[in-house]
């Protein structure tokens, strides 16, 4: 085991049953698995990657100087020193004022582990600004006007008799312009939201949640894909939602997948729609397939896959079946079973979309240039797809981890798609955070 492995495992170890004041659904280790990994990644020596690792072990546990120095050396020891407060019985300000003068004596390679720790800090109160639409200090023993002159005075300490211009200095400053010296987006604020200013505020919460994700999954890696299923009535705004939330989240860093609806695949249309099936084979042939596509895109490796229409939209059309009675119990019951298994092994959230008939058909028109009538999508057909999804409701409750529904008959499916998305996210941090705690053993 290198010494950064070691040091990783053992601040998990001191931090254990730690969390943070401000989330506290958040491991305390979080912290310093960050500031090591940002040492890290503008490539400073193993020892400052590992004395990012333990730089709060001192302050904040039981262990000593001496045993940071007997298990990993005099240089890790002496790094870690620099980054921790000598005597925590002084007043906040005296603390502070010894960190500021004393850090302009410490070498370059001491500045740097202390840098990491307030971009860490820094980078998850920006975040929480962000994700909050407040700029709320009340966790701090001190307020706003004393953060900004602790922080701002550590950052020109920091950079005293060295090159400011260092990538991780920047770093700092950025994020410290971005805490105490905000500046708005005036080009996105007058020009693109102009006249939308709450959906503007709405998207950078959502941009700040996404970002969030980003830090977690860095830190872990899921055990199988985030399965979301989008399902509802037609012309709920679902492939608009899906197609946006695809996007949302490929340029947020997630390697994602998107599987269309089934039976739009040339697979289908060749193979199983003029096939000579009862309606009730045709809907098993359906259901297999759509479990054969899931189940192979669980192997690729992908942070994310947003499908359509598929095991849980199965069991509205088994269901609908059983209505006309195109099937009979005991079989629908067997169906039934089957799915839910399926589903409860494959997929994270089930996200549905409803609209009223009318409301489905307007949008349908509006939206095309044919006059001519529908087959399929008239008002009974959607209605009776409507009364199936409310019968249902248990058994989705069951399918998933999460279920979204989302009403969008009297809404604009912009706010749709950010209702959508506030839902979905909350429930990724939980996954993220949970197997983190899984994966270290912190549960």
């Amino acid at each position: 085991m290198d010494i950064k492995e070691k040091a990783k495992n053992f601040a998990l170890k001191a931090h254990l049953g730690q969390v943070r004041k401000s989330e506290p659904d958040k491991p305390m280790i979080l912290h310093p698995l960050n500031v090591g990994n940002i040492l890290a990644s503008y490539g400073y020596d193993d020892l400052v990657v590992a004395a990012g690792y333990l730089h709060d072990v001192v302050e904040d546990t039981s262990y000593t100087l001496e045993n940071i120095e007997k298990e990993f050396g005099q240089d890790v020891a002496n790094l870690v020193s620099g980054a921790s407060e000598p005597d925590k019985s002084l007043s906040w300000e005296e603390r502070k004022k010894h960190t500021i003068r004393t850090i302009k004596d410490l070498p370059l390679r001491n500045r740097l582990v202390i840098c990491a720790d307030k971009i860490s800090n820094l980078e998850d109160l920006a975040l929480t600004f962000a994700k909050t639409g407040q700029r709320d200090f009340s966790a701090f023993k001190k307020g706003e006007e004393y953060q900004k002159w602790y922080y701002t005075s550590v950052y020109e300490s920091l950079i005293k008799d060295v090159d400011a211009n260092l990538p991780i200095f920047k770093r700092l400053k950025e994020v410290l312009d971005e805490v105490f010296y905000p500046q708005e987006d005036m080009f996105l604020k007058e020009e693109i939201f102009v006249g939308k200013e709450e959906y503007y505020q709405k998207l950078k919460q959502l941009h700040a949640q996404k970002l969030e994700l980003e830090k977690l999954k860095t830190l872990t890696n899921l055990t199988k894909p985030f399965v979301i299923e989008f399902s509802g009535t037609p012309r709920s705004g679902k492939t608009t939602t899906l197609n946006n939330l695809e996007k949302f989240f490929k340029k947020g860093g997630f390697d994602t997948l998107l599987i269309p609806e089934f039976t739009t695949s040339k697979y289908y249309q060749e193979n199983l729609k003029k096939a000579e099936l009862s309606p009730v084979d045709k809907n098993i042939a359906i259901i297999e397939e759509v479990a054969k596509e899931l189940q192979e895109a669980l192997t690729l490796n992908k942070d994310l896959i947003l499908i359509d229409r598929s095991l849980n939209d199965r069991q509205i059309w088994n269901y609908r079946l059983l209505v006309n009675q195109k099937i009979d119990k005991a079989k629908y019951q067997e169906l039934r079973q089957k799915y839910l298994n399926l589903s409860k092994e494959l997929i994270d959230v089930l996200v549905i979309m409803y609209t009223d008939p009318l409301t489905s058909l307007k949008r349908d028109y509006l939206a095309s240039l044919a006059l001519e009538k529908r087959s399929f999508l008239n008002m009974d057909n959607i209605e009776s797809f409507n009364d199936s999804l409310k019968v249902l409701d248990g058994l989705f409750n069951e399918a998933v981890l999460e279920k979204i529904i989302v009403d969008t008959t009297n809404m604009n499916l912009n706010d749709a798609e950010v209702f959508v998305a506030s839902k979905i996210l909350p429930v990724m941090r939980t996954r993220y955070l949970k197997e983190f705690k899984d994966k270290n053993n912190l549960n």
